[in-house]
Parts: C-alpha cells; structure tokens; sequence
C-alpha cells in the first residue's frame, strides 16, 4: 500500500514516521451534587492527540531534523496531514531528539494536538464540515468564522442544531 506522506504546514516528511498513534476520547466532567449523590457530565469529543516517532536517515539527517525543529519553533496552528486520514487542524505540540544523534542517523518523537478552533486553510469555496458528535452549529460556525444564522441558511436538512450526531454533514459556505 502507498500511503500519502505526513505533512504539517509546508513540511512534508522525507518518510512517514516508523509510528502513529491517534487517541480520541471524550471530555466528561464529574460533579457532586446535594444528597452526596455524583454526576457525569459528558461535554463532547476531545481534541485529537496524535503521536508518534521516527528517524531520519542518510546524509544530512541532522540538516533535517534541524528543518522539522524550525516548524517546530514557528509555533502556531496548521493543517496537519496524516497518511489515511482526512487533514484537520493542529499545533505542533512537542518535538524531542531521541537517543544519540549521529550524522547519518537522527531518531525523534512527536506529539500534536488538534485545534478545534482553529479556521482551517479555505480557498474560497464552500466546505462540508463532518460532525464528530457532540457538537452544535455554533461550534462548527465559530470554528469557520461564521454566524449560526449563515450555517443554518445553508443547511435546511439540521433538525437540531443544539445536538449534531455523529458523521452529519455541515455545509458551511
């Protein structure tokens, strides 16, 4: 299988990372309410965490990790692409230089965030925005800097704009 590289911003790996994982999990809060009896609150999706590690191999292996680590310090938020998955936003949360760094070999490990509010990169064309759940439409228009009314212009089919299921389609102008 020919898998697409790993890419965030304008870096693009010479060779995807020896490894990837995806966590997702859900934000819940825990209360105590009167009576001495607990609540579960749960508030959604959590952001994505991804991780991972690699190394870099050949001549100039330490040129390019010296490359990876100035995306790395230029911060911000980006579109981070993942081999077999759709791109989505993120922040370059960590980058550390693994083991005993030698001229043909430098070993790194990773960590990136997904930013749920950030606007992604937007060519002028309209998006369909695909719900996680736990979402509203004033989530997925604050994300796109645009307003509820707009998105519900636009998306006659969302009965409940408060409550998105899972895999619904926003069409976001």
């Amino acid at each position: 299988m020919n898998l697409a590289r790993m890419s965030f911003k304008g870096y693009v790996w010479p060779r995807n990372p020896e490894t990837i994982q995806i966590g997702r999990g859900r934000s819940v809060a825990e209360f105590q309410i009167p009576q001495g009896a607990r609540a579960v609150q749960d508030n959604g999706a959590a952001p994505r965490k991804v991780t991972g590690s690699g190394r870099f191999t050949g001549a100039g292996a330490m040129d390019e990790f010296s490359r990876l680590s100035a995306v790395f310090s230029a911060g911000g938020s980006g579109t981070l692409r993942l081999p077999g998955t759709a791109p989505f936003q993120a922040v370059f949360a960590s980058l550390v230089l693994k083991g005993q760094p030698r001229p043909n070999c430098a070993g790194y490990e990773f960590t990136f965030l997904e930013d749920s509010y950030a606007v992604p990169e937007r060519a002028g064309e309209a998006q369909v925005f695909v719900c996680s759940g736990g979402e509203t439409l004033w989530d997925v228009a604050n994300r796109y800097g645009t307003d509820v009314d707009t998105l519900r212009a636009a998306n006659p089919q969302i009965e409940w704009p408060n409550a998105l299921a899972a895999g619904e389609e926003v069409n976001v102008p």
